[in-house]
């Protein structure tokens, strides 16, 4: 017996299936990074930015926020210092995508940058 070709149409309903559940799984793992990473100290915070922006971008946009400390282990990661009040607020409200914790987003900055 012989079976019947797979129709694109349900190649294109699986395919977003799997888009759709990759997806979901992508920012259950975003939300969980964010909490565990969150800044200790909310004075001191690696902002990530697009990894799609240039360098100058990030910085400007970094640069708006607060001051920078130093960029991190990827050009779209800026560690940045400011009022503890709203650095991270003003960070996301410049552009990054996520906040986290300098010492703990691991690759964000060599460790002897950072005091």
């Amino acid at each position: 017996m012989r079976e019947s070709p797979i129709t694109s149409d349900k190649r294109s309903s699986a395919l977003g299936g799997i888009a759709l559940t990759a997806a979901a799984i992508l920012a259950g793992l975003l939300a969980a990074v964010s909490v565990n990473a969150a800044p200790r100290d909310p004075s001191r915070v690696a902002a990530v930015f697009p990894p799609w922006w240039n360098v100058a971008q990030s910085i400007s946009a970094a640069g708006s926020a607060g001051d920078i400390a130093t960029v991190g282990g990827a050009p779209f990661i800026i560690i940045l210092r400011g009022d503890p009040v709203d650095l991270a607020h003003r960070a996301r409200a410049a552009g990054a995508l996520l906040i986290l914790d300098p010492d703990l987003a691991g690759v964000c900055a060599p460790k002897e940058t950072l005091s």
